[in-house]
């Protein structure tokens, strides 16, 4: 009898191990992938049939490698792979994404049970993510991997989202989404963040409702279909405090949000070692960016049906994986799609060499030499006197590898973003315009407090044809305490504000745009008028855009990404190898915003306009008040 209770005692043990292995899973995840399909350093160093022979990071065809790996120590548990957005957009791989769906199609190919829409997907306008999804459905059908979007909404008054909404009534972009794998029902939603919005000019007229209010009901609703698990895909992002907490959109609405699970995250690029524990239950992760990471979460159910974190892992991808040939391949292809229709009618290919760096050029505030290289090529091409554009418009670090050499698709990532204004093409316009001494000097207040007052480098100003000083305690709109027109070729003049003359200012359409809204930015305590040539005001960004060849019908835009590659491309061959030599020495390297703190009156007032001045005044009259009651006071007690 104590046998056969022993055998029915293992039996049973045995059997609730094998029911507490089977109630375990996995989850799978990258975010922002943002078309980095190569390697993160020079794309012709990149060779993924090899292993350590580059110092290149990333690659899709690593990262196939890399899940098939995953998938394969996981054994019987149940795997989900999962994205937290912007999948597309920052390399030339998504000049041709409405085309060919390249990102999508592979992903597809890669195993991924679902991924969340990101403010990048809709750079190329609702129209433009149809056409992208369009063309991955082409190729893939009813495989294609599912997009998940809660909160997104469409205009029924404007025909402008009509082909994408086409989409969501076909089911191919989903509020959410169930999944049943190895005894487990998992519940998918996805949500788009409101800073994530903020910063997408081209969704309109789709929208996107409150995502507190979307998750709050969507989770109910999945809980009621038989959820056991609830994922939510977010593109809303992370914040490391002072302290080294972290806050952001996705902690908050965890916080906020009763019966989440885990969270996919995505949109601030942060590489989470551990997730942040949010409630000291709920997990929030993200991958960092442009495939350098997968990260691996662990976890099991319970005996309640709780989740708990078991472990966690974020993988490196680099030069130790060897990629999967196949999708090596069909990189290839899109490159062959790329260079022939993309590059090719402007004469330019995608692998080819067109210049050498001698060191790694970055977007850090104290490094100015990229910035004023893509500023420098901003001037050019529009053959202004100024140019500007903001440190978040300059998409990545030009990296010098172990060669230093510079492919075409490597400098096309410094300014990949964009799309046209009079056409379709990829990348932002340049436009013209003119404006007085007075205006711009307004302008670069504009953009002094915008960088300081978002405390980001995104908005840090970058300049060409002039270097200009500020006075952190003069008044704010009227900080600038020294303008300089020139270059360190020519060398520089003092700004004359009193000089009628007109400046011309280049800038891409993304940048200039606010000059139009200076007034409205500033509560009208700043104005800019932008002009034409002969001083007529300009109603309207579309009339400033330069005509690249005046010969053809129409306006032949000229695009930011062409013009910094035709500026690199004249810069001088200094060793005679072919290859142009970007300068990062001396006039290279000047510093063009300088901070200068002085309490001095030469320095509160140079420049100062009428915010300085009246400031001033009204200080100086609340002095005198001062000093006259303390001498009425005075003069009563004796």
């Amino acid at each position: 009898m104590r046998l056969l209770c022993s055998l029915f005692a293992l039996c049973l043990c045995s059997s609730s191990l094998t029911l507490a292995a089977e109630r375990s899973f996995t989850i799978l995840h990258t975010n922002d992938w943002q078309s980095r399909l190569l390697g993160f350093g020079p794309n012709n160093e990149y060779s993924p049939a090899s292993v350590g022979d580059d110092d290149t990071v990333g690659g899709v065809a690593r990262l196939a490698s890399l899940l098939e790996q995953r998938r394969a120590a996981a054994g019987e548990q149940p795997v989900l792979l999962l994205d937290g957005g912007d999948f597309s957009m920052g390399t030339l791989f998504h000049t041709v994404t409405r085309e060919t769906g390249g990102e999508l199609r592979l992903m597809t190919e890669l195993g991924y049970d679902a991924a969340t829409l990101g403010n990048h997907e809709f750079d190329f306008r609702p129209a433009g993510l149809a056409a992208m999804i369009s063309a991955a459905h082409k190729a893939k059908g009813d495989a294609l991997m599912p997009l998940l979007s809660s909160n997104l909404g469409f205009d029924p008054e404007r025909p402008e989202d009509d082909s994408l909404q086409a989409h969501y009534d076909a089911g191919r972009i989903a509020p959410y989404k169930l999944i049943d794998k190895g005894g487990i029902r998992f519940g998918l939603f996805g949500l788009l963040g409101n800073n994530a919005v903020a910063v997408s000019p081209m969704i309109k007229p789709a929208r996107f409702a409150d995502p507190l209010a979307t998750a709050k009901a969507t989770v109910g609703k999945l809980r009621e279909e038989g959820a056991e698990v609830v994922i939510l895909l977010s593109h809303m992002g992370v914040v490391q405090q002072a302290d080294g907490s972290w806050r952001g959109e996705e902690v908050e609405l965890v916080e906020q949000v009763p019966g989440i699970d885990i969270v996919v995250g995505g949109h601030s690029h942060t590489a989470l070692a551990q997730p942040v524990l949010v409630n000291g239950r709920t997990p929030v992760m993200q991958a960092g960016s442009e495939i350098q990471h997968l990260g691996e979460l662990h976890m099991r159910l319970d005996a309640d049906g709780k989740p708990q974190v078991l472990g966690y892992q974020l993988h490196p991808i680099n030069d130790q994986i060897a990629g999967d040939a196949a999708v090596t391949a069909q990189v290839e292809d899109f490159k062959q799609v790329v260079s022939a229709q993309m590059l090719a009618p402007k004469g330019y290919a995608f692998d080819q060499p067109l210049a050498k760096v001698d060191k790694t050029l970055t977007r850090a505030y104290d490094d100015p030499i990229l910035g004023n290289l893509v500023t420098d090529a901003l001037r050019q091409a529009t053959g202004s006197d100024v140019s500007f554009t903001g440190n978040g418009t300059i998409r990545d670090n030009l990296i010098k590898g172990r060669q230093g050499v510079q492919a075409v698709s490597d400098l096309f990532r410094i300014a990949p973003l964009g799309i046209g204004e009079l056409d379709d093409a990829p990348g932002y316009p340049l436009i013209k315009v003119y404006v007085t001494g007075q205006e711009l000097k307004n302008l670069l207040e504009v953009l002094l407090l915008a960088y300081q007052l978002r405390e980001s480098k995104s908005y840090y100003p970058r300049v060409s044809g002039l270097r200009f000083a500020y006075n952190p305690w003069r008044v704010p709109f009227d900080r600038v305490s020294q303008i300089e027109l020139g270059d360190p070729l020519n060398g520089y003049t003092p700004l004359d504000l009193a000089d009628t003359r007109l400046y011309s200012i280049g800038a891409t359409s993304y940048v200039g745009s606010f000059t139009w809204l200076v007034s409205d930015l500033t509560k009208g305590l700043l104005s800019v008028q932008p002009k034409d040539a002969q001083g007529q005001p300009l109603t309207q960004l579309k009339a400033a855009i330069i005509d690249a060849d005046p010969q053809q019908p129409g306006v032949q835009e000229y695009k930011e990404w062409q013009g910094l590659l035709d500026h690199i491309r004249s810069l001088p061959d200094q060793d005679g190898d072919g290859l142009a030599d970007i300068p990062t020495q001396g006039a290279a390297a000047e510093q063009r915003m300088r901070r200068e703190a002085s309490l001095h009156p030469a320095e509160l007032y140079r420049y100062a306009g009428p915010l300085q001045w009246g400031v001033s005044l009204v200080l100086l009259a609340g002095v005198l008040l001062i000093v006259w009651l303390l001498r009425r006071r005075h003069l009563r007690r004796s």
